[in-house]
């Protein structure tokens, strides 16, 4: 995957390796395969004990629990099934499914002893989500079929699957005669890594942000302008392990997301930044991400919140639509097309921490190569 630079990245002193390998270790431990919180499930299909056909298709646009277990862990799990069982209604009030997936139909196994929870015989999902024949898990799915917790099947289940229902964002419905086109992913980034990103960013040399300009001669440069722009910045470098780190897990997380909306195949990154907003002129006044020569080929762009309650203000807004302002959950992310007028709301209490960056296709990095190579 390449990842492209800007002028300013290139031209400023001090940006070279940085000791980020205790921060990307701490991503690694916290992202463990397709399977973790954040990640979408696995594909699915398998059969009912009804022996009717079910896939995971099913789940989209409705949350579920999803209890995963081998056919020799299941006698085991007796008890927490049944504790899971006798609050079915208190899962429905929550419009949440509870699925039981094995790796051999126990409606087939013990047909005079059929269990309490629809259960699915699901042939390798177990193995692809980390689970084998003598183990179990358990998966709270939102209505995007991305995995919000996951635990061990143990007695009391009920109440963190519960509680992780309850967590999830909604709002209520409502007529949206002038929405925005964006995508608001929580759950992309762990908690502790965010905190990670901000110490990080409190202990590395930072620069202000800068805007793209169009010089009278027709070049592009990057300049400083705070009547534009109040951001401090800190680049993460392409070298260093965390930037592959989020290079793999931003692209693996993000990209299905923008094929599905947008019908746009994106493969590489742009810059990596972890900025901060402050309280005393922190914003970024309304502009485009792609309307200089020099990021053009920018497609979409993504804002991750790094500490959503520890501040006031600083939402996104797309006037273009409608005002509506925009705050993803803290290590939550919200992906948008690098044309659509956007701007950051001043933060007015506090100090705010987004990891930002830019998505694009092989055909827009064949355009970024070709601009750089000057053959356009």
């Amino acid at each position: 995957m390449s990842v492209a630079g800007n002028v300013i990245e290139r031209s400023v002193p001090g940006w070279g390796r940085r000791p980020v390998e205790q921060a990307a270790s701490a991503m690694d431990d916290a992202v463990v395969g397709r399977t973790s919180p954040g990640d979408r499930v696995p594909a699915c299909c398998g059969m009912t004990a009804g022996r009717a056909f079910y896939s995971i298709e099913e789940q989209f646009g409705r949350p579920a629990v999803l209890i995963l277990t081998g056919a020799e862990a299941l006698p085991g799990l007796s008890a927490a099934i049944g504790g899971i069982a006798r609050c079915l209604d208190a899962f429905a009030v929550r419009g949440a499914d509870v699925l039981l997936m094995v790796d051999d139909n126990p409606a087939w196994l013990w047909p005079d002893d059929p269990l309490p929870i629809r259960t699915i015989d699901c042939g390798d999902f177990l193995r692809r989500c980390g689970v084998d024949a003598r183990q179990s898990a358990l998966l709270v799915l939102d209505r995007n079929v991305r995995i919000a917790m996951r635990s061990d099947v143990h007695a009391d289940a009920v109440t963190a699957c519960l509680d992780c229902l309850d967590a999830l964002p909604r709002e209520e419905p409502r007529d949206a005669p002038l929405p925005a086109p964006v995508i608001v992913l929580p759950n992309l980034l762990p908690r502790p890594f965010c905190q990670d990103l901000i110490d990080l960013f409190e202990s590395s040399v930072t620069i202000d942000g800068t805007v793209s300009r169009i010089d009278a001669d027709g070049t592009a440069r990057n300049v400083v302008d705070h009547a534009k722009k109040r951001r401090r910045d800190m680049r993460i470098a392409p070298e260093d392990d965390l930037h592959r780190t989020l290079e793999h897990l931003l692209l693996s997380r993000c990209a299905p997301e923008i094929a599905k909306a947008f019908q746009v195949n994106v493969t590489h990154i742009d810059r990596i930044l972890v900025s901060r907003y402050d309280d005393s002129g922190g914003w970024f006044r309304r502009h485009r991400d792609n309307t200089a020569d020099n990021v053009a080929f920018r497609e979409f762009a993504i804002s991750v919140n790094l500490n959503t309650e520890g501040y006031e203000g600083g939402h996104l807004l797309f006037p273009e639509y409608n005002d509506h302002r925009y705050s993803p959950p803290t290590g939550g992310g919200l992906i948008f097309s690098a044309g659509i007028l956007h701007e950051a709301a001043p933060v007015t209490a506090g100090l705010r921490y987004v990891l930002l960056t830019f998505f694009h296709s092989d055909a827009a990095e064949a355009r970024r190569l070709a601009g750089d190579a000057g053959t356009l």
